[in-house]
């Protein structure tokens, strides 16, 4: 089975759905949403994503994904407002078979995209998302040594994940360190 996930509306959707060859669609809005006569010929649910918090919009489409991904192939097609964003940032994420959107009225494919994160650098996100540590504290709490720990930080503040703040020579994590731990 063919699962499309996608914010798209009205012929883009549809066009999006012929070129996956669809069997189901589920179409995630946020706010109010009214559906066109073209939405209405296709088979599928609909979820309201009801938060203005982007770390929880994005686990509750990662729910999305990874249910439909017990059903068979999960494709994502998203425009570049509302959530479309974080439909494919989660899509990149959790690994789809397919992420499509919608450019001057053509549904294209685009390649997905891998977030270079390894395991100690996520366990110093993790370890940031708690709280503001100092470099010391992250080497004690991840368990690596002081030299590692300021490697993976400066990965880490160059991909926007973590901040440094002047407050006490402690390190931060970011709006975009808190979607990469979900």
């Amino acid at each position: 089975m063919k699962t499309l996930i996608s914010n798209l509306r009205g012929q883009c959707l549809f066009d999006a759905s012929v070129k996956i060859q669809a069997d189901g669609i589920i179409s995630l809005h946020e706010g109010k949403y009214h559906r066109s006569e073209i939405d209405s010929f296709l088979k599928g649910g609909e979820i309201l994503i009801e938060t203005d918090d982007p770390k929880e919009a994005c686990q509750r489409i990662s729910e999305v994904i990874e249910g439909a991904k017990k059903h068979g192939e999960v494709f994502v097609a998203s425009s570049n407002g509302g959530v479309g964003p974080l439909i494919n940032f989660v899509a990149n994420k959790n690994g789809v078979d397919g992420i499509f959107t919608c450019y001057q009225d053509k549904v294209i494919r685009i390649p997905p995209l891998k977030l270079d994160i390894s395991k100690g650098k996520l366990k110093i996100i993790e370890s940031l998302y708690k709280e503001d540590l100092t470099a010391v504290e992250i080497g004690e709490k991840v368990g690596i040594s002081r030299a590692m720990v300021y490697k993976h930080l400066n990965s880490l503040i160059e991909m926007g994940l973590v901040r440094r703040s002047n407050l006490f020579e402690k390190y931060s994590i970011t709006s975009a360190g808190i979607l990469a731990i979900i």
